[in-house]
């Protein structure tokens, strides 16, 4: 089996059993949602703050869903089992981080159109470079989350450790995001962000694959 058969069984695999239990999915969503509306009470529906909650609330939502997707993994020991089958790790990784981007974009699906309701700001024609900024932001999440899951499947207390290594890290995606989408919006200038968004893709995608091989080597 070649590695992208491999990866996308993988992938595959794992959408297959979101979709069946939509334990994970339905956890993200709520937590994401309903931390857009707690912050669009607090911040009285103004639409300059609706980047800063779009992406705080999706940032949220992905260390949710990368916390539950950890313990799911622990208490299945599914990661051990797929550890047996030939060929390299590197699938492995490429195939989780594939499935936790689809259900990141699933949630961003849902909470795009809910953040321009709640905040009356809504992208317009320039709708294709904000699902291509939130695309980018979630590939960057998406990488991270898969490393630290792995790292933090064997040890104790990982509901807690997940979110204190994985928040740090995401904080380029978030401040990048909501620079990105204010420029979007007319309402400020994108300066270096893209350029910090791409660059912090282009590195994880490439050192998370090579150090997901080393942590999933002590599973």
């Amino acid at each position: 089996m070649s590695g992208l058969r491999r990866a996308g069984a993988v992938a595959w695999k794992d959408l297959l059993l979101e979709w069946r239990r939509r334990e994970t999915v339905a956890a993200m969503v709520f937590f994401a949602c309903l931390t857009a509306v707690l912050l669009g009470f607090a911040f009285g529906g103004r639409g300059e703050v609706a980047p800063a909650v779009l992406w705080v609330a999706l940032v949220l939502g992905a260390v949710l869903g990368v916390s539950r997707l950890t313990v799911a993994e622990a208490e299945q020991g599914t990661l051990e089992a797929l550890l047996l089958y030939p060929g390299a790790r590197e699938h492995l990784f490429w195939g989780k981080c594939a499935a936790l981007t689809g259900l990141l974009t699933a949630l961003a699906a849902v909470l795009l159109p809910l953040v321009a309701v709640l905040f009356g700001a809504a992208a317009g024609p320039r709708w294709p470079l904000l699902a291509g900024t939130v695309l980018f932001g979630i590939v960057g999440l998406a990488a991270v989350g898969t490393l630290f899951a792995a790292m933090a499947l064997h040890v104790r207390g990982r509901e807690l450790l997940v979110p204190l290594l994985l928040l740090p890290l995401a904080l380029p995606v978030l401040l990048a995001g909501i620079r990105l989408t204010e420029a979007i919006l007319g309402a400020g200038q994108a300066g270096p962000w893209p350029a910090v968004l791409l660059v912090f893709d282009i590195l994880f995608l490439l050192v998370a694959p090579i150090l997901f091989e080393l942590v999933v080597e002590e599973v």
